[in-house]
């Protein structure tokens, strides 16, 4: 009854086969006082259940339902219910019968209000990074409120969570980190409405009830680096909890913001030492041609499994309506960021909401696809719509409903899928395994103990790359030759030639693949991040390292690693910051809080830093004078640098490496030449498309895409179309198919340039080609007839000399 506590847990006992835990019960007898035997055969099968201590915190996790399913009939669990895996019928006849369990908050008495921002630093919005005005939403998606607890009920520990917001048109993202935690309210500071609502019967007593309400800190950032500011705000919660302090929070949330610098290659590692018992640290991010992500594939693997996480690739492959719930909040946002990084070079385009309000869930009703995360205790308040694929976090379990006929793991390729889940499989094992050496050995405070903290952050880094590495490589094998069926703008432009059709052979391109796989690729190549991602491949967009990247990913035939750390510039220097001193403020002071209430005063303020006035002098004139327009990307040096190491052992290899690098420096440096004599500049660049042929005719061949690059980059600033063309053509004679930068670029240049008036009569361009047909034929005919005629005299000339070897023979002659 409602005068007891709550349940916390449930069980299936086998009697004399197992033992229950000292603390739970065994439901021996039914209500009417019979045995509560559930099993039809001689052996007895018993439920157990564990009450809550009466001083349980009100927010903790509590049995709020409970159903029995027949899995033999087709049941399956309802939403956010756990089915425990004994079955209640251990007889040789009868069905499967297993019983559910759900859990969710202890919620008592509460109101509900739409968060607002009580305090924030910096006051003002700076240029570089204004406030999202959703931030308090985020905070607390179940909303502000206001709680009646019992006296005897301990305060519940700080919860963390994550969240991101998508900012500038969806072109940025911004990571939120923050901590809800409870506060207790005076009775006095209620009003008379709120105290009713609270207490309808009146027989609340304030010495045996407290009022709370939650609070959250929240520091936001463009970098996800949730492990070490989910360090930063509890370290600052508890020092609003304890005692005073000769440094006030403010001084440390000041301190984090403004002292503390981003960690480079100069400096990789940044250790802040908080107290002489807490510090953070900060570690440079990798340098990859990936997007930056807060995914986090161990979490996403770790709770959903090998065979999960393959259905969750094709729900997100094909553009499903997918809920993601769970009543961990920062195992939902890392689990959504990685099922939209595991479609990598595809870019999610629908509605993307890793953490959603609960005031926005009317979104779950939208007539297209979305990738949604929510708390599980949504699903108390109302049902998703039944089309809607829900993921359910904590119980491993994906609910297909109306979409069952739609979505079946017999749709993927069959051969990268089988690799998939091998390798899926292992590194579930392994990260099983390294979960157990965790909680079963001790932590060793040594002297290296900080060294341990920067070891432990890489090896979690590797493994999470090994898991990402996977699905690349499913991509990378599902998609190989997808450039061979990209269409190239060759003529100008007309109505429809941005157009997907015009840009991808979609027919010829599904046709390519195993006919088994026909229906998945007819399904990928219709949704919004496949045409999205046509679109990204042929023009110039922010997107184009990556998926040069992925170009090079699906021409390696399963051999060596397509992720892996930069271990050339590798450092362990460690950079060392001490907490904030109390600068500017009264001596022999110390700072207590009564609940986390901040005072502005106290902040340290500085100006902040304007890091973009050179690039907005830059950006505003164009091309920057005597700089070069287009350099390698990163990933692109490095592979050069991989293959100088290569061909250094061979002096004729290392020979042509040196003259390829002399032929790549003078076109990178052609900008700075051509812009000195602009007037100059189509002749210029007809001069150094020469140069091409010449050296492809000498038998040479640039493996260098940037002498292209660079053409075509020049043809569209100085409207040459028909000569990037040219480049297009030459280029692939000599065996090279241009990046997704160089086609960007290419690209461009066709579709903004200005076209030579006779190119935009349609008419004048079929009798253009007409005439080359007539003179090509015409050309074969004079051909023919001078190789007929050369053969006619070689004939002749064979004749004559026959007839003079014969009369000669005879010991006669003809003069």
């Amino acid at each position: 009854g409602n005068d007891r506590p709550p349940l916390v847990d449930v069980g299936v006992m086998y009697e004399g086969k197992e033992r229950i835990l000292p603390d739970s019960e065994i439901l021996e007898k039914s209500v009417g006082g019979r045995l509560a035997n559930v099993n039809n055969s001689v052996a007895k099968t018993f439920l157990t259940y564990r009450r809550a201590p009466p001083s349980m915190p009100c927010s903790a996790l509590v049995v709020t339902e409970i159903v029995v399913i027949c899995t033999s009939k087709g049941e399956m669990p309802p939403h956010a219910f756990c089915m425990i895996n004994k079955n209640l019928n251990k007889g040789l006849v009868g069905a499967d019968i297993f019983i559910c369990y759900k859990k969710s908050v202890n919620r008592p008495n509460l109101i509900t209000y739409k968060p607002g921002i009580l305090s924030r630093y910096p006051h003002q919005d700076q240029d570089s990074f204004p406030l999202p005005m959703s931030v308090p939403l985020f905070c607390l998606p179940m909303g502000a409120t206001l709680e009646l607890w019992p006296e005897s009920t301990s305060q519940p520990d700080p919860v963390f969570s994550t969240f991101v917001l998508t900012v500038s048109d969806a072109a940025q993202k911004v990571y939120g980190s923050a901590v809800t935690f409870y506060e207790r309210v005076p009775p006095d500071k209620l009003t008379p409405e709120q105290l009713k609502k609270l207490d309808p019967g009146g027989q609340g007593d304030v010495t045996t009830f407290t009022y709370n309400t939650n609070k959250c800190i929240c520091l936001l950032s463009r970098w996800p680096f949730f492990d070490t500011f989910e360090k930063f705000l509890i370290f600052i919660y508890r020092m609003s909890c304890e005692g005073s302090h000769s440094v006030p929070i403010e001084r440390y949330i000041s301190h984090l913001l403004e002292e503390v610098p981003f960690p480079s290659v100069q400096r990789p590692r940044i250790l802040l030492q908080l107290s002489p018992d807490d510090r953070i640290i900060f570690t440079q991010p990798e340098d990859l041609p990936l997007p930056r992500s807060g995914a986090g594939f161990r979490q996403l693997l770790m709770n959903l499994g090998s065979e999960n996480c393959l259905m969750l690739l094709l729900c997100v492959l094909t553009e499903q309506k997918l809920l993601v719930h769970s009543l961990r909040p920062d195992v939902l946002t890392a689990v959504a960021e990685a099922a939209s990084m595991i479609i990598f070079p595809f870019k999610w385009q629908c509605p993307y909401i890793p953490l959603c309000p609960i005031s926005l869930v009317e979104l779950l009703h939208a007539p297209l696809p979305f990738l949604i995360g929510v708390d599980s205790r949504f699903f108390d308040l109302s049902e998703p719509p039944r089309d809607v694929i829900c993921v359910d976090l904590d119980t491993s379990i994906i609910t297909l409903g109306e979409s069952k006929l739609n979505v079946h793991l017999s749709f993927l390729p069959k051969k990268p899928t089988r690799v998939l889940k091998n390798c899926l499989d292992r590194l579930h094992q392994k990260l099983h395994l390294l979960l157990q050496s965790a909680t079963t050995q001790p932590s060793n405070n040594t002297d290296n103990s900080i060294d341990n903290d920067f070891l432990l952050k890489r090896k979690e880094l590797i493994f999470e790359l090994e898991i990402q590495e996977a699905f690349l490589r499913f991509m990378a094998t599902i998609l190989r030759g997808y450039r061979n069926y990209l269409l190239p703008i060759i003529k100008a432009p007309t109505v429809g030639t941005t157009d997907t059709n015009s840009l991808f052979n979609l027919k010829a391109f599904t046709l390519s693949r195993d006919r088994s796989d026909t229906k998945f690729f007819g399904l990928v190549v219709k949704t919004q991040m496949f045409i999205r991602f046509i679109e990204e491949r042929s023009f110039v967009s922010d997107m184009d390292a990556g998926l040069a990247f992925f170009d090079e990913c699906t021409e390696k035939d399963g051999e060596g690693r397509l992720l892996d750390l930069d271990e050339s510039h590798h450092s362990e220097r460690t950079v060392f910051i001490m907490p904030p001193e109390p600068t500017g403020l009264p001596s022999n002071t110390t700072y207590t809080y009564q609940g986390f209430n901040l005072n502005p005063l106290l902040f340290s303020y500085k100006e902040p830093k304007s890091l973009l006035k050179a690039a907005t002098r830059l950006s505003g004139g164009g091309m920057a004078p005597g700089s070069p327009m287009a350099r390698r990307t990163k990933h692109e040096i490095k592979s050069a640098q991989k293959l100088a190491k290569k061909y250094a052992s061979s002096p004729e290899l290392w020979a042509k490496c040196l003259l390829g690098t002399c032929y790549s420096l003078w076109f990178i440096h052609l900008p700075s030449f051509v812009l000195m004599s602009q007037t100059k500049a189509p002749g210029t660049l007809r001069n150094a498309q020469e140069l091409l042929v010449r050296i492809q005719k000498a038998g040479f061949t640039i493996k260098d895409e940037v002498c292209y690059r660079v053409m075509m980059q020049l043809c569209g600033l100085y409207s040459q179309p028909v000569l990037a063309v040219k480049l297009l053509f030459l280029m692939k004679r000599s065996g090279l198919q241009p990046n997704a930068i160089t086609y960007g670029f290419y690209n461009r240049a066709v579709l903004e340039a200005t076209w030579p008036s006779d190119m935009h009569n349609s008419s004048q361009l079929l009798w253009n080609k007409l005439r080359n047909v007539i003179m090509g034929a015409a050309l074969f005919r004079q051909a023919g007839r001078r190789l007929a005629k050369q053969r006619r005299m070689s004939t002749v000339t064979d004749d004559g000399n026959s007839l003079t070897a014969d009369v000669g023979g005879d010991g006669l002659s003809l003069t």
